[in-house]
């Protein structure tokens, strides 16, 4: 009747084996969760898995300024694009160098580490914090990178090409705008601009901004001060003036402005003279001009230039530029005379005839010709027209004091958010930034189901790691009834514990795999977004989140297999050490049988 009970026992111990199987795939669940899920560990893991700290440069920040490139391309509000082709290299090398990915890792597992115990109730509070030294630290390397890679590198040479490149073809195309005909090539202009602005100076200007808006950023001072030295581009910017417009077409231009429109405004269509000579206002205008060569006009050009630059300079209070024409009258009276004398007959050629033809040209034609001609800074708001006037007076001060950006411009630029935005960033370069759980609370405050959600999850996912030792006690417990009920004495009883543990660890951490495998991952294609339904930066976020989610689901099942090879591991030690035991009993057993015969 023994083995009627024993099979009967066997049978009542089937539904226990059911139960522990089910129980032990249910806590193996639910501890793997904990440890992945609800662990901050895990995602520092993933992170560093997925390297997504690297990432970001070599992959993300270039395609991003790829894609920068092309919008720029595709805006039609402006003509101006950068080839940032040419720098990208540059560009993520010199933002890997401002916050270095070691950097990013560093602040980020930080972050992990002090939140996410909070949001799974293993503590009630927490403090995250960067340090000020730390924030100021990226402050002074930041500097140094723009100073010396980007303003002194391939990145700012490049943008300051792509820029001459594009004023000068601005230029050249409004160069009709000119009010006489001008021919200038690009290379012409683009010379004058890289002149007018050198690069070497607007480095300098660049360098002396960053370091007076460095103390506000780090909240050292209140207040900045940006000048940007004006004066001494001025003359630069004369020489280049004078340097395109020293040419033929600015010759006869202001020959045609001096000349012309005061012959024609003093003088006839013909001016009689005696003996019934005439002379016409186009030989009048023709003989003038022959006496103003181009070197003459192009001093009087250089004198003008120099007059405008001492105003604005504000050197002078105005500007009064006499060009005197009294020689050049005397040159012309000879020139007119001559041409009137040669049209009388050969008998009338007498010395006492020229004289009277002479006194007649002065008194008819050059008396009606001023004797100077005095440019005044009223021609010169005439010129650039009344309405730019007040442009005029600032342009002045700019150029005597300098161009001046201060934090109460800044701040009258911003709305009240990015007022405040810039106030918070401040103060946490300053003082360190620190978020806790009241912050958090208080951010989420105003949406009351949303706290108390939380706090709700927080409860049960705490209760539920506190306890969860205790759960694991129900199948140590179920193994020992398991192996009471089959066994007969203590040594079967944990063989029997220790094979169903073995089988049962066997058949799940078998069954995790194939069914990851068979069902999970496909059905986990299935349900994760497409990167080909996505673009550029779209697409290698999608694609770089889907390997993470893979990579976290298969790091999920692995947990599974390792605990359940632990639990293959340590039973099968026991059931090793079982085996020892009885084959040391067996020959302890046979030993004094042998030394009886």
């Amino acid at each position: 009747m023994k083995w009627l009970g024993r099979v009967l026992n066997t049978i009542i111990t089937i539904p226990m084996i059911i139960g522990f199987i089910l129980l032990l795939i249910m806590l193996l669940l639910f501890t793997q969760v904990y440890d992945t899920a609800l662990s901050a560990g895990s995602y520092n893991h993933q992170m560093r898995k997925a390297d997504i700290y690297n990432f970001v440069y070599d992959e993300l920040l270039p395609l991003a300024l790829d894609e920068a490139e092309e919008e720029m391309e595709k805006d039609d509000s402006s003509d101006f694009t950068v080839d940032i082709s040419a720098i990208k290299d540059d560009i993520v090398s010199a933002a890997r160098e401002i916050l270095p990915p070691e950097w990013l890792q560093e602040k980020v597992e930080l972050a992990t580490n002090s939140i996410i115990p909070y949001f799974v109730g293993k503590t009630d509070e927490f403090t995250y914090t960067l340090e000020p030294s730390d924030l100021q630290q990226r402050i002074d390397t930041a500097v140094q990178v723009i100073k010396d890679d980007i303003l002194r590198g391939n990145i700012f040479t490049s943008v300051y090409d792509d820029g001459m490149s594009y004023l000068a073809d601005e230029l050249l195309e409004n160069l009709d705008e000119m009010p006489y005909s001008i021919t200038l090539t690009k290379e012409d202009i683009e010379s004058s601009l890289r002149t007018v602005g050198s690069k070497e100076w607007i480095i300098s200007q660049a360098e002396a901004a960053i370091d007076s808006i460095k103390p506000y950023i780090t909240g050292e001072s209140d207040e900045f001060t940006i000048t940007i030295h004006l004066k001494d581009r001025v003359d630069a910017a004369a020489d280049a003036v004078l340097n395109l417009f020293s040419r033929e077409e600015t010759y006869n231009y202001l020959l045609e402005e001096m000349v012309t429109p005061t012959i024609e405004a003093n003088l006839g269509a013909i001016v009689n003279l005696p003996f019934g000579i005439t002379l016409s206002r186009e030989e009048i205008d023709s003989a003038i001009k022959e006496v103003l060569p181009e070197t003459w006009v192009q001093a009087q050009l250089t004198e003008l230039i120099n007059g405008i630059v001492a105003y604005v300079k504000e050197e002078n209070d105005s500007i009064e530029v006499t060009l005197d024409l009294a020689d050049r009258k005397a040159y012309a009276l000879v020139a007119l005379t001559d041409s009137a004398y040669q049209k009388l007959p050969d008998p009338f050629k007498t010395p006492q005839n020229y004289q009277e033809v002479e006194e007649v040209v002065e008194s008819a034609i050059l008396a009606k010709i001023p004797d100077q001609w005095v440019y005044t800074d009223d021609d010169l708001r005439q010129s650039i027209g009344e309405d730019n006037g007040d442009f005029l007076d600032e342009a002045r001060d700019w150029v005597s004091e300098g161009w001046t950006f201060t934090e109460v411009d800044l701040l009258d630029e911003m709305d009240d958010n990015s007022e405040e935005t810039l106030e918070d960033v401040r103060g946490w370069i300053e003082s360190g930034y620190t978020l806790t759980e009241t912050d958090l609370r208080e951010e989420i405050s105003d949406r009351e189901e949303d706290l108390d959600a939380l706090d709700t999850a927080r409860h049960w996912i705490g209760t539920g790691r506190t306890w969860l030792w205790a759960f694991w006690l129900i199948p140590v417990l179920a193994l020992f009834f398991i192996g009471l009920s089959i066994g007969n004495n203590w040594r079967s009883r944990l063989t029997w514990a220790m094979v169903v543990l073995f089988l049962t660890a066997l058949a799940i951490n078998i069954a995790a795999w194939q069914t990851y495998t068979h069902i999970g991952e496909p059905q986990l294609e299935e349900i994760m977004p497409d990167p080909l339904e996505y673009e550029g930066v779209e697409a290698l976020m999608v694609e770089k989140g889907n390997e993470m989610i893979k990579n976290a689901s298969n790091g999920f099942v692995s947990g599974i297999q390792s605990k359940t090879l632990y639990m293959m591991i340590s039973s099968g030690v026991v059931l090793l050490g079982i085996i020892g035991w009885n084959v040391a009993e067996q020959r302890k057993e046979r030993e004094p049988a042998e030394d009886t015969s």
